[in-house]
């Protein structure tokens, strides 16, 4: 029974498939020690941005002054197709869950305000700030890391994008998710074995992705428009090797906006990308995440 005292907040209306708040603590010093072990040993690649702003990623009351909530969301998205993606298969999702993340907060605003609660403050996060965005997730209970480095829900598997509010409402202002009764995702380790590039590392306690021999990193995120250091084995944007094998991956139905260039991908064969002009691309995909990579940097992905 939801306490109508409680802020309710019912994710279904906004096209999420899961919410949890969970309450701003401190985040475990082994947690830490990992992340800089990591940077240290260049699994970053180039990716110089997650060595900026440490004390933040591990303090969201740097983020937010006052914060005392993280509120967590999971977006549902489809299969890939052609090549990218699924989470790519669309509109930019950055663009397309902040939208719905500010519906949120209007409505926090207005339950606050109805409760006699102090004036909501907070701000919209999506995988593009120093958040440990999966730490909190699976601490509010969305479920738990898996070995591929995924937030694994039991209930709508791997396919779903975290996003959060982190504001000053009182935990306790809110109702908690329901704990998860599953913590780990076993032992199978399909998904290293499916790793073209052998770039999921396991030490015996926990999992590391060397950006350095990821298709993912080279086909997004690395500034090389050759990736010549690995074979991207037909990826063009992202790559979901580890993700298919996995036993916890379900079927979801990604949001519209998320999925309107999936017809587009599925009839693009190599020879089609080869001859698009600029103008071309710059028209089918002015609002996709593809133009972080650009067309150029696609062409030679293939």
């Amino acid at each position: 029974m939801i306490d109508k005292q409680k802020i309710t907040i019912i994710p279904s209306d906004y096209g999420f498939v899961d919410y949890a708040p969970v309450e701003v603590s401190s985040v475990p010093s082994e947690l830490k020690e990992s992340f800089l072990s990591y940077l240290e040993r260049g699994c970053n690649a180039s990716m110089d941005y997650l060595a900026r702003n440490i004390d933040k990623r591990f303090n969201p009351r740097a983020l937010v002054e006052g914060a005392m909530t993280i509120l967590c969301f999971l977006t549902p998205y489809g299969p890939d197709h052609g090549g990218v993606a699924g989470f790519a298969q669309g509109e930019d999702y950055h663009s397309a869950i902040k939208r719905r993340l500010f519906r949120v907060m209007e409505h926090l605003r207005k339950q606050c305000h109805t409760l006699g609660l102090p004036p909501f403050e907070g701000r919209a996060f999506v995988d593009s700030a120093p958040v440990l965005e999966r730490y909190w997730a699976a601490k509010a209970g969305l479920g738990f890391i898996g070995r591929n480095n995924f937030l694994i829900s039991p209930q709508f598997g791997l396919r779903t994008i975290i996003s959060e509010i982190i504001c000053n409402i009182p935990y306790d202002s809110f109702e908690p998710h329901a704990p998860t009764e599953v913590s780990s995702c076993g032992e199978c380790g399909r998904c290293r074995g499916a790793c073209p590039t052998g770039a999921l590392e396991w030490n015996g306690k926990s999992s590391t992705i060397d950006a350095g021999r990821c298709i993912s990193y080279h086909t997004i995120e690395s500034k090389d428009l050759s990736p010549d250091a690995v074979d991207c084995k037909g990826w063009i944007f992202g790559c979901e090797e580890c993700l298919k094998v996995c036993p916890w991956n379900k079927d979801v139905d990604g949001w519209e906006e998320l999925e309107k260039n999936k017809d587009i991908f599925v009839n693009l064969k190599p020879e089609d990308w080869r001859k698009m002009t600029q103008e071309d691309f710059d028209s089918l995909f002015r609002d996709s995440g593809l133009k972080r990579s650009g067309l150029e940097k696609i062409k030679n992905s293939l």
